[in-house]
């Protein structure tokens, strides 16, 4: 008894219930997207969470994308040879992205805020901002009476309802290029 069972090729193997599982989500979302529930950054993100709900690897997504295509005649070939995606730095781009989050999923979790910058006699620091999480980074010390910061620490907790703001500060942080 020499063969041995790989269980990796076996997750990844596309059947047919994969693609019209697929397929009937992708439908769901185009038709949210043309009621204005979805964009395509959205799109992006429930896909991403599709595949991690559903332990699909980016190489098993891969090919139910291309299996899916060529249900409605498309061959990836076609698109290669039309768009010319195998040399396009984009869609290289897109691949690598999946790559690294296929591989850190899980862990990553999506960042959306805002940051502000200060730049005043008493402080140069940067503001992140991410619903009641705020980040205060500087080179140097952070001066906490500075009536700028303090003015616009106060106008964003109005905005989060008076909501207790969680503040985290990096000062004298170190930079370097990697």
């Amino acid at each position: 008894m020499s063969d041995v069972i790989d269980f990796n090729d076996l997750k990844n193997k596309v059947r047919d219930k994969d693609i019209d599982d697929f397929e009937a989500y992708i439908f769901n979302l185009y038709g949210e997207m043309g009621t204005g529930k979805q964009t395509i950054a959205s799109i992006n993100k429930a896909i991403m969470e599709y595949m991690e709900k559903n332990s699909i690897s980016y190489e098993k997504f891969m090919e139910i994308q291309t299996r899916l295509m060529e249900r409605y005649g498309v061959s990836m070939e076609d698109i290669q040879s039309q768009y010319n995606l195998t040399n396009n730095e984009d869609y290289q781009k897109y691949r690598k992205q999946l790559g690294f989050m296929d591989k850190y999923k899980g862990k990553l979790k999506e960042y959306s805020g805002f940051h502000y910058e200060i730049r005043n006699e008493r402080n140069e620091l940067t503001v992140f901002l991410n619903k009641t999480i705020v980040v205060i980074t500087s080179e140097k010390q952070v001066d906490l009476a500075d009536n700028e910061l303090n003015e616009f620490l106060v106008s964003y907790k109005k905005l989060q309802d008076d909501a207790t703001l969680q503040i985290r500060i990096s000062e004298n942080y170190r930079e370097y290029d990697y």
